[in-house]
C-alpha cells in the first residue's frame, strides 16, 4: 500500500506534469483521503489567483479565486487514477 506522503509526493508530480500552470500557483493541500473501497487516495489541492491580499476594489476582489483540483491516486502503485475540478469555478 502506497504510504500518505508517497502519494502527496506522486499528486504533486502528476500536478505539474497535467496541470503545470495550477502547480506554478504552488497550490496547498486541503484534504486526503482515503477512498471507500480503499484503492484509491484522493487529494484535494487548492490555489489562490490574483494574489492581492489587500484588495481595495470589488474589482480586485473578483480577480482573487480560489481554484481546487482534486487528484486521485492508485494505492497500489501509485499510479494517476483521475484529475477533477472538484469545486464550481465562480
Amino acid at each position: 500500500m502506497l504510504a500518505p506522503s508517497e502519494a502527496l509526493n506522486k499528486a504533486r508530480v502528476y500536478l505539474g506534469e497535467v496541470v503545470p500552470d495550477f502547480a506554478a500557483l504552488q497550490p496547498k493541500v486541503d484534504e486526503m483521503v482515503l477512498s471507500l473501497d480503499k484503492s484509491n487516495w484522493i487529494i484535494t489541492f487548492s490555489a489562490q489567483t490574483g494574489g492581492n491580499p489587500k484588495a481595495e476594489t470589488i474589482a480586485d476582489i473578483l480577480k482573487n479565486r480560489r481554484i481546487e483540483k482534486q487528484i486521485s491516486i492508485a494505492v497500489e502503485d501509485g499510479s494517476l487514477v483521475a484529475v477533477r475540478n472538484p469545486s464550481v469555478p465562480f
